[in-house]
């Protein structure tokens, strides 16, 4: 799977993988997932895209609180389906405007990322 802009993430890693860009696309492969189940239950004008730089929450974004509770709960299971262990998305301030994780796909993927090079996997 090629996205565009994943070069940008890889200074963002903080544990060394051989496999950044396996793992990078094992996690958008997980959130656009999300997106997909997500947009399925919203009204047209309320979908989000499958990009980057999709806002997930704050000024610009298309969500609001239900279905970016919704996002983050489907995200959560297909994340625990694919790692083996339960990752919470609510955890280091997620949603502050300058340095939680929500801001953006890109952003929460970093955060997804940094938080599985922590913890053994048994792969996408």
């Amino acid at each position: 799977m090629t996205m565009e802009g994943t070069k940008s993430l890889e200074p963002l890693i903080k544990e060394p993988s051989t496999n950044r860009a396996n793992d990078l696309d094992g996690v958008l492969q997980v959130i656009y997932e999300s997106v997909a189940d997500l947009n399925m239950q919203l009204p047209a004008e309320q979908q989000i895209g499958k990009s980057l730089s999709t806002i997930l929450f704050g000024g610009g974004g298309k969500l609001d609180s239900l279905a970016l509770a919704n996002f983050i709960v489907i995200t959560e299971q297909k994340l625990e389906e694919s790692y083996g262990f339960r990752i919470d998305l609510t955890e280091d301030d997620p949603f502050s405007p300058t340095t939680g994780h929500f801001r953006n796909i890109e952003s929460l993927a970093t955060y997804i990322l940094e938080l599985t090079a922590k913890r053994p996997s048994r792969g996408l």
